[in-house]
């Protein structure tokens, strides 16, 4: 009974996940980041100081046909205990052919889902950008 009911927490609580296909044939050293207002200012802020960090030169655009490498960002929040970061998907494109995404997903009730939001963002461009 007693491992019915770990395996029942295990399940109920979840994880947060990472789906990341690395970026690969990434044409020069900067990436174009087309802007998405139904996302919190703070993500773009945290996502384009990341891509700078990990040296490339950055633009916020409002149309993908104005760059060769662009990026596209999502992301919605959950409130549990406060605000936090739900799901974020990032995409790369090159002359738009998708190259490379970032997906990231926090269950409910997962107590991994509280912290920075830079943070996962961080993560997500380490594992997405060569």
């Amino acid at each position: 009974m007693r491992n019915i009911f770990i395996g029942l927490s295990v399940f109920l609580v979840g994880c947060v996940s990472l789906d990341v296909t690395k970026a690969v044939n990434i044409n020069g050293k900067e990436i174009c980041i087309v802007e998405n207002r139904d996302v919190r200012q703070a993500f773009l802020t945290a996502y384009e100081r990341r891509l700078q960090e990990k040296g490339y030169k950055t633009q916020i655009i409002k149309d993908a046909l104005a760059c060769q490498t662009t990026s596209t960002y999502t992301a919605t929040y959950g409130e549990h205990w406060g605000v936090y970061l739900a799901r974020a998907e990032l995409k790369i494109f090159n002359n738009g052919t998708l190259i490379g995404q970032a997906r990231y997903r926090a269950p409910h009730a997962s107590p991994e889902k509280h912290g920075r939001v830079e943070s996962k963002i961080e993560s997500m461009v380490e594992l997405l950008l060569p």
